[in-house]
C-alpha cells in the first residue's frame, strides 16, 4: 500500500470536509441575513482551514517533515462531510430557527475540538507546526463565537 497516497487521499476527504463546512455556514448567512456577517466569516475560516489542509498535503506528499497519523479512517471522514451536506438542505425549511443553525454549528466545532481532529497530522517543522497550531485556535475561536451567539440566543 502507498502510504503517501492513502495520506493524500485522506488529507482530500478533510480539506473536503472543511469546504463542506463552509458551505453549511455560506446557507446559514442566507437563510439569517441579520448574521450574514456572522456566518460568512466563520465559512471564510473554514476555507482557509481547506487552504491550510491543502499546505500539510503537500508537505506530506513532497516528503517534508509532516505526515499522517491515521487516527481516523477515511470512511470516518466521508460519512461526516455526507452528513455536513445533509445539513445544508435544512435551512430551507420554513420551521428552521437560529437557534437550530447556531446549536449545529456548535456541535461540529465541539466535535472537531473533542475528536482532535487536527491530530490527524504531525510534524518537526517550523511551519508544519505554525499552521497546525494555527488550526486547532482557528476551531476553538469558531466554537467560541458560536457559543457566545448560542448563549446570547438563550
Amino acid at each position: 500500500m502507498d502510504v503517501v497516497k492513502t495520506s493524500s487521499e485522506l488529507l482530500e476527504a478533510f480539506r473536503r470536509h472543511e469546504l463542506a463546512i463552509a458551505r453549511l455556514y455560506e446557507a446559514y448567512a442566507q437563510r439569517f441575513p441579520e448574521f450574514e456577517k456572522f456566518w460568512m466569516e466563520l465559512s471564510r475560516d473554514e476555507i482557509q482551514h481547506a487552504d491550510w489542509i491543502s499546505e500539510l498535503t503537500a508537505r506530506v506528499e513532497d516528503g517534508s517533515d509532516c505526515f499522517v497519523v491515521n487516527r481516523f479512517p477515511i470512511e470516518a471522514v466521508e460519512h461526516s462531510i455526507a452528513y455536513v451536506e445533509g445539513l445544508a438542505n435544512s435551512p430551507g425549511q420554513p420551521d428552521f430557527l437560529l437557534m437550530n443553525a447556531v446549536s449545529t454549528a456548535l456541535y461540529i466545532e465541539k466535535a472537531l475540538i473533542e475528536n482532535k481532529y487536527f491530530e490527524v497530522f504531525s510534524g518537526d517543522g517550523v511551519e508544519t507546526k505554525r499552521i497546525l497550531n494555527t488550526l486547532a485556535q482557528s476551531t476553538q475561536s469558531h466554537y467560541q463565537r458560536v457559543h457566545k451567539v448560542w448563549q446570547e440566543l438563550g
